[in-house]
């Protein structure tokens, strides 16, 4: 909408863009985790617990990602896709570029909340029971309860009942308070998108207003500099010494930058390609492309020497030799007019032309004289 009204900010990326952005951030965990899924179990020893940890292995990973992105883009993964990058609403020296600080504060927000907030809703639906409890009360809640200890003299039994007592009055208040947590999460990105849309706030999300960042299209100036800065590089690069190890650590390092640049393109074809096969095998177009082929018709039986010979003109009847009229095939495959047809047929009881045996039953009236 803001780029459809005049005077908008050009440097400003619309709603659309930043929806995009978040929507394949959220499409990234899932197909990794299709993936390593399908390798889990054909590898079972190597990857079931890499599976029992996902989220935590997937936070890893994103954080290697999005640091790389961020040191050398200043963005995110998915906002340098998108052609954006962050900014900072206070300058330093007029230079809006991300600090060190503002790099370490944006990857908390964009892989531990995250990673956080699966957590806690995790723990809340083991706590409450799930949906059952939630829509028909607390008798259908599968909490997890305190066993009762036995009954023991001395200050070790008195320290474990209270622990109980405080985990116990934790969970309840964890349990009636967190849904009102996770509505007010939402809500307020439902709120900044809304004020966003309509120019009230530069900041698209609650998160960006807290660190004081904006996210802002790429400018010419800023491609032009991204190419004269060359080839990315990583942070284990150092300056050449004439040592192979030295040596070999640029070369790593060269790997590593080049292999998360290449990530640009192989993650979100990753996607694509993922909910193509998810398409894919939902339709039946699969079932039908593996089913048998179907063989060709048989060759038809040829003429009888006492038969009726087969006119030339293919649209007369063999038995009357005038146009068809109503026309009926007998199971030889050849057409006549089906009085002709039946008449021989009642009689004979064979195919006037290949002689075969044939019964009035057999006849099949066409509808058609192609």
């Amino acid at each position: 909408m803001s780029d459809m009204l005049g005077g908008a900010d050009a440097g400003k990326p619309s709603l659309f863009e930043i929806v995009a952005q978040h929507k394949m951030g959220g499409l990234l965990e899932p197909a990794l985790r299709h993936v390593t899924s399908v390798y889990a179990h054909r590898y079972p020893r190597y990857l079931v617990r890499v599976l029992n940890w996902h989220e935590e292995a997937y936070a890893a990973l994103m954080l290697l990602v999005e640091r790389h992105y961020l040191r050398n883009y200043g963005a995110s993964f998915t906002e340098h896709f998108y052609g954006t990058k962050r900014v900072r609403t206070r300058t330093i020296g007029g230079d809006n570029s991300l600090t060190r600080a503002d790099m370490w504060r944006s990857l908390a927000f964009l892989v531990g909340l995250p990673l956080a907030k699966s957590r806690l809703d995790q723990l809340y639906d083991r706590l409450s029971g799930g949906e059952a409890a939630r829509l028909l009360g607390d008798a259908f809640a599968a909490r997890d309860r305190p066993a009762e200890e036995a009954a023991e003299a001395g200050p070790a039994a008195g320290l474990r009942q209270r622990l109980a007592s405080v985990r116990a009055v934790a969970t309840r208040l964890f349990i009636r308070y967190y849904a009102h947590a996770n509505f007010a999460y939402h809500a307020a990105t439902l709120l900044y998108y809304v004020a966003y849309m309509f120019d009230r706030t530069d900041y698209n999300s609650p998160w960006l207003h807290i660190l004081g960042l904006q996210v802002r299209r790429l400018s010419a100036a800023d491609y032009r500099a991204m190419d004269a800065r060359g080839p990315t590089t990583s942070s284990l690069a150092a300056p050449p010494n004439g040592t192979a190890l030295r040596a070999t650590r640029n070369l790593v390092a060269r790997l590593l930058a080049g292999g998360l640049d290449a990530l640009k393109a192989l993650l979100p074809l990753s996607i694509f390609f993922y909910r193509f096969l998810e398409w894919w095998y939902r339709s039946d177009f699969h079932r039908k492309i593996q089913q048998a082929p179907v063989p060709p018709p048989p060759m038809p039986p040829r003429p009888h020497p006492d038969g009726l010979a087969v006119p030339e003109d293919q649209s007369l009847c063999p038995i009357c030799e005038k146009p068809r009229t109503n026309p009926a095939m007998a199971p030889s495959g050849y057409v006549f007019c089906y009085p002709c047809i039946h008449r021989h047929v009642a009689g004979a009881g064979t195919c006037p032309v290949t002689l075969a045996r044939t019964r009035p039953a057999d006849i099949r009236k066409l509808y058609t004289d192609a």
